[in-house]
């Protein structure tokens, strides 16, 4: 599979958690008679969120395999796996009732907005995980080449600073 990113997961993260915010925004927007035209859009983009989270899950699975996690990452590791689990099961039920909503034609005033508040704590789960992958990438180097080898490299003094005074 030459033609894939290696690795995969930090290339597939990054579309659900940008296309559920796009959809909360134009959900958001929406809500004004002028922009209600954005609703289709939303409900497809929330959608597509909600794939792209299990695809980001799926693909977090074997990221994991193949990943060299230094021993002060354990812990912060297993919550981001755990809270990216919740955080597609919350997509794809925000995903499930936006869709319900649309389909019942329900999507209005009261409901419109109580979904908006749910989708809003699924957004808010999905960036809190976003955070902790950021985490593990710049504070453990997690599925940075270096780690990934085993060689760790150890930032050396710089010759060309002054001296701390």
């Amino acid at each position: 599979m030459g033609f894939l990113p290696d690795p995969l997961h930090p290339a597939i993260v990054h579309f659900p958690i940008a296309l559920v915010i796009v959809a909360l925004v134009l959900e958001v927007v929406a809500r004004r008679a002028r922009w209600r035209a954005l609703e289709p859009a939303a409900a497809t983009l929330v959608v597509l969120g909600a794939l792209g989270a299990i695809a980001a899950v799926l693909s977090g699975l074997v990221a994991r395999d193949e990943a060299v996690v230094p021993q002060g990452a354990l812990e912060l590791i297993e919550r981001h796996e755990e809270l990216g689990e919740l955080a597609m099961w919350a997509l794809v039920a925000v995903a499930g009732l936006r869709l319900l909503l649309a389909w019942r034609r329900a999507f209005a005033g009261f409901l419109a907005w109580a979904y908006i508040l749910v989708a809003l704590g699924a957004v808010a789960l999905v960036s809190y995980n976003g955070h902790l992958g950021g985490q593990l990438v710049f504070r453990h180097g997690i599925g940075t080449a270096p780690v990934q080898r085993g060689t760790v490299a150890v930032p050396q003094p710089s010759t060309n600073l002054p001296p701390r005074s």
